[in-house]
């Protein structure tokens, strides 16, 4: 843009200086103004660009991403199939498993309930959840929703996750915590759970008399519009148009189809919840803060308040250029990014990946999901960021 408006300008001066040199010109030259709407766009152009390439050198199977800014969807798109060696496309309805992305819509769920005043953030777990023990009686007895949600319980990382495994259900997995030891004091320690985390579950099922799937379904997916979404095997088994998850052969560089598992639909809270690329659309916009009948702005501000400091943890987003420092929040990762505030998440699940992001500064959101992993995965986040900051300060200048 500056080089062409520097020809145009020397062009000028040329035409000028073969004038009458008695008679003086006052010239202006203003560079266009670029509009929002065409800075994003501009941003969209590149990004879409970027992804798809990148998708088609992966040979993933198949993704979808969506991209809300404020309360508008202004990228919705499924790439690939569903299944590989199909021209069966993934298309905005298909639904994935969405992994612990699921964590991040516990929490929100959490905040309904705090604003219906049918639960507290400082809740004792043993109040709601009596069965709930540990080794030391008395840091169970003085646990709260808040290390729930955070992963500041004080157990070991993954506590129980071979129970999940094994298929166990979740009422069965609490009643096996009184035979696990603590590492650190409650609140004090970071250590990423799915077992501890869903207990949760139990806590919100006790104080609402309603299970966690219905209150999924009242609460949150029918009042945000989310037609797709569910959080049981059978929901996403019995669906016609779901993204089948594929694994990634080392040895012979090639994709294949593996099967849809019943892991962590027994820890829904932390991996069950099933989703398609339109539900996580209508579900950007709760995060953005458009949706105060699910979820109020002081609940949800509350849920991305950081809780412990993971800077110093062996965690893949320290690795991201422009993360200075590093937070857990209530079923949300909170980055300090180029002088501004990111929260974030990802998902690994039967094979699935997922990414979201919210920019509460830009109010724009995204969110992608693969039924395969793929070297892909890990850029796709930090790469929107850059892009969606260089592209929009150029075109704004």
């Amino acid at each position: 843009m500056k080089n062409f408006l520097g020809f145009f300008i020397c062009l000028f001066v040329i035409g000028c200086t073969t004038s009458k040199t008695n008679e003086k010109e006052v010239v202006t030259i203003q560079e266009p103004v670029v509009s929002k709407k065409d800075s994003l766009s501009f941003f969209l152009e590149h990004y879409e660009k970027f992804f798809a390439t990148n998708f088609n050198i992966s040979e993933c199977p198949g993704a979808a991403i969506v991209i809300v800014k404020d309360s508008t969807v202004i990228y919705k798109k499924g790439f690939g199939v569903k299944k590989i060696h199909t021209t069966d496309s993934v298309d905005v309805n298909t639904v994935f498993r969405i992994a612990s992305l699921s964590k991040g819509v516990t929490s929100v769920l959490a905040g309904n309930l705090v604003d219906n005043k049918e639960l507290e953030w400082d809740q004792g777990v043993k109040e709601s959840v009596s069965n709930f023990d540990l080794k030391d009686k008395a840091q169970a007895s003085r646990l709260k929703v808040n290390h729930l949600l955070s992963h500041t319980a004080g157990l070991y990382k993954y506590t129980n996750s071979k129970l999940i495994h094994k298929g166990l259900p979740l009422k069965n997995i609490i009643s096996n915590f009184k035979r696990n030891g603590v590492v650190a004091r409650e609140g004090t320690e970071y250590e990423y759970q799915n077992a501890v985390f869903s207990v949760v579950e139990k806590v919100m099922e006790n104080a609402t008399g309603k299970s966690f799937d219905t209150l999924l379904k009242e609460r949150l997916f029918m009042p945000a519009g989310m037609k797709n979404a569910s959080s049981t095997y059978e929901d996403i088994k019995n669906n016609s148009n779901i993204a089948l998850p594929h694994k990634w052969n080392h040895y012979s560089k090639k994709y294949y189809l593996t099967d849809l598992h019943r892991n962590y639909y027994n820890v829904a809270a932390a991996g069950g919840i099933n989703a398609s690329i339109s539900d996580m659309a209508e579900y950007l916009k709760v995060l953005l803060g458009h949706h105060p009948d699910i979820i109020s702005q002081e609940s949800l501000t509350e849920v991305f308040n950081p809780m412990i400091c993971t800077s110093q943890k062996d965690t893949y987003v320290n690795l991201w250029d422009g993360v200075t420092d590093s937070y857990y929040a209530k079923g949300w990762r909170v980055l300090d990014y180029r002088d501004r505030t990111i929260i974030y998440h990802g998902g690994n699940v039967n094979e699935y990946k997922t990414q979201l992001m919210i920019d509460p500064e830009n109010k724009i959101g995204v969110c992608v999901l693969f039924n395969g992993p793929n070297p892909f995965n890990g850029p796709v986040i930090p790469t929107f960021l850059n892009y969606y900051d260089f592209f929009t300060a150029t075109t704004e200048r």
